[in-house]
């Protein structure tokens, strides 16, 4: 559909080349496989829990973005049913299956599944097996600089911090 709609641009005396309303003054960027960017700087680390592919700091605090390493799985279980305040979170299932909590009903997700959890919405995700091969990409929206370091905390560390909590959680 996209293509027939950039032919019919030329048509219309569109120039993509003169565009800038909306414009920012950042650069799109590419995290590849294995690659993180907490606090909007780019890494190779060995043995995270997660990886960040979009920061907080790339979008202006509006979007955090993250996926699952296969070391969060190995456990089974997940954090304490918790309530964000201030943030909306998407989890989108890229394989596996999972359990999400949301308002005290429990609901199996697999492969290809997505999870809208409104802010204010008592949920978890929740490993149901050990070792679970299984990969999720979870965005937070909007992202304080607190919540991409909470989670950056879980990445390096594997446990949830008590000190870095963010305000609303």
């Amino acid at each position: 559909m996209a293509i027939p709609t950039l032919s019919f641009a030329n048509l219309l005396n569109f120039d993509r080349n003169n565009l800038s309303f909306g414009k920012s003054n950042k650069k799109g960027l590419i995290v590849r496989s294995g690659e993180s960017r907490f606090g909007g700087e780019l890494s190779t680390p060995k043995d995270a829990f997660l990886h960040c592919k979009v920061s907080s700091t790339d979008t202006q605090e509006s979007l955090l973005i993250q996926t699952s390493t296969s070391k969060i799985f190995e456990r089974i279980g997940g954090p304490p049913p918790h309530i964000h305040k201030y943030e909306d979170e998407t989890i989108y299932v890229v394989s596996g299956e999972f359990v999400v909590h949301l308002e005290g009903e429990d609901f199996t997700v697999k492969t290809g599944d997505t999870v809208f959890i409104p802010r204010g919405t008592l949920h978890t995700i929740i490993n149901p097996i050990e070792n679970n091969p299984g990969t999720v990409v979870v965005i937070c929206s909007p992202a304080p600089k607190k919540v991409e370091d909470f989670f950056g905390y879980i990445s390096a560390n594997g446990t949830i911090p008590t000190d870095i909590i963010p305000e609303g959680w």
